[in-house]
């Protein structure tokens, strides 16, 4: 499959450096080249649906995060409409509550079709092949994530019953302070996915800036 890796940094004096690559690929092993990965094939038909082995454009990854003891949800999102070396994405800052916990949804898009294109519907189809991995970083590492959904959630699974991570608990203990929070989506085809070690195939890869409020 095609290897991408999206690498966004959004630091919180509003400072955001990019290195974004706009292909989200879900390709069988008989799909890839010996020689590297080839051009995607052009499609002239109207179904949005696209199966295993067809690349996928991504511009869009929102989190949705609501308080597990009440309150209201809000979504921040990564957007790159215009993709690699156009303006630059925007990329939202999370806003925590210390001592919080708050129950979480992972969502990827792609904005350039009318209406947008969810290609966590695939995801979804593909779970024995995914899995969303969170990293607390900086001052905000104190942070903890529970995975709060497995493979079996979203169709038949075959093997080991692995988190995809598509939802998830986010601890925000007393303790935690500013700092960032990265996440990064894992393909796996050439690797067996273990649900505890990432793959050298990443489709996405984004870290997002943490204001915690005491």
């Amino acid at each position: 499959m095609f290897r991408h890796h999206w690498n966004v940094l959004s630091i919180l004096t509003a400072a955001v450096f990019v290195s974004a690559a706009l292909t989200f690929a879900c390709a069988d092993d008989d799909d890839v080249s010996p020689t590297g990965p080839t051009e995607p094939e052009e499609h002239e038909d109207d179904d949005d649906h696209h199966g295993p082995g067809e690349e996928e454009l991504i511009t869009t990854l929102a989190i949705t995060l609501t308080p597990s003891g009440g309150g209201p949800s809000y979504t921040v999102r990564f957007r790159d409409l215009d993709g690699e070396g156009g303006n630059a994405p925007v990329v939202d800052r999370i806003e925590l509550d210390a001592g919080t916990d708050y129950d979480c949804m992972a969502q990827v898009l792609n904005e350039t079709e009318s209406p947008p294109e969810d290609i966590t519907e695939e995801v979804k189809e593909e779970a024995e092949a995914h899995q969303f991995f969170y990293q607390t970083l900086g001052g905000f590492s104190p942070a903890t994530v529970t995975y709060a959904d497995k493979e079996s959630d979203y169709g038949t699974n075959s093997g080991a019953d692995h988190p995809v991570g598509l939802a998830f608990t986010l601890s925000v203990p007393e303790n935690a302070q500013n700092g960032q929070f990265r996440v990064i989506l894992s393909h796996f085809d050439e690797a067996p996915k273990d649900g505890v070690n990432q793959s050298d195939e990443t489709d996405i890869d984004v870290i997002f800036g943490v204001f915690v409020r005491p």
